[in-house]
């Protein structure tokens, strides 16, 4: 048997930079830095980085031609004008406790939320994955969200609907950055869980679980709140999700182009 070329417990991860411990304690390497510790090893390489900045001039140009479409022609049309009837409905059917309860839902994907959870992300994920990669693609995930969506609500003045704002917020309303961003974190925490072999079943589901019902519980907060067109909160999943695929191609996703050695009799 040749063991020179040996390679064990590949998982589905991408593997093009560094070194990850199974649970069945092997080992899988990346045959172009196999001694470096993971510490070292950078997520992105300078390709990767001209990657994120075309996907943002890309998404970007996207959101502000759709903005300027539902600005110029959604709103004054009787679809529009049905989707603000909605937000009528919904502030029709306000009361003190619902009020509370969309309050507590909006503050899942605040800000200040996100920091927290990020920064204690950090060290759990570095001490169960022994790389930079699952951090750096939820991270770097938001920060693609906020240069998008930032951009484009500063530059697309959609008015919030017309009925009374219960939360503040500095842009406009296209496109909804909260619902964005829990997509981002929720869905992209679950994907992390979802393709790591060292989580059981139980935890996978629950983790799917998460990532479809806080989404939901932000998007109807939101849209309680008056903050947000149904269009908004629409405009926010999209580019959420558009966001995560272009991470997981870049950190997640398995390297067909590596090919693993297998174990050969000699």
């Amino acid at each position: 048997m040749n063991d020179d070329t040996k390679v064990h417990g590949a998982q589905p991860m991408n593997t093009r930079y560094t070194a990850t411990d199974p649970p069945d304690g092997d080992t899988t390497y990346a045959a172009n830095e196999p001694d470096r510790p993971f510490w070292k090893v950078a997520p992105l390489h300078r390709r990767d980085y001209g990657v994120l900045a075309l996907a943002y001039l890309v998404l970007t140009s996207i959101y502000l031609a759709v903005g300027w479409m539902i600005v110029s022609w959604w709103e004054s049309s009787p679809l529009g004008e049905a989707e603000a009837d909605a937000n009528r409905w919904l502030e029709d059917r306000r009361t003190d406790d619902l009020t509370h309860l969309a309050e507590l839902g909006t503050a899942l994907s605040n800000t200040e939320t996100k920091i927290a959870l990020g920064l204690m992300l950090l060290p759990l994920m570095l001490w169960m994955f022994r790389r930079w990669h699952e951090w750096t693609f939820i991270v770097f995930g938001l920060f693609l969200e906020v240069a998008v969506f930032g951009t484009t609500a500063k530059i697309i003045a959609r008015d919030r609907p017309p009925v009374e704002q219960l939360d503040g917020a500095p842009t406009n309303s296209w496109p909804s950055g909260h619902i964005a961003a829990a997509v981002v974190f929720y869905v992209g925490l679950a994907i992390v869980i979802w393709c790591n072999p060292r989580f059981n079943r139980v935890s996978r589901i629950g983790a799917v679980c998460v990532a479809i019902v806080v989404p939901a519980v932000v998007i109807t907060s939101r849209l309680y709140l008056g903050m947000h067109y149904l269009t908004d909160a629409l405009g926010g999943v999209v580019l959420g999700l558009t966001v995560l695929a272009i991470m997981w191609h870049l950190l997640l996703k398995p390297d067909e182009s590596q090919e693993l050695a297998v174990p050969s009799e000699a």
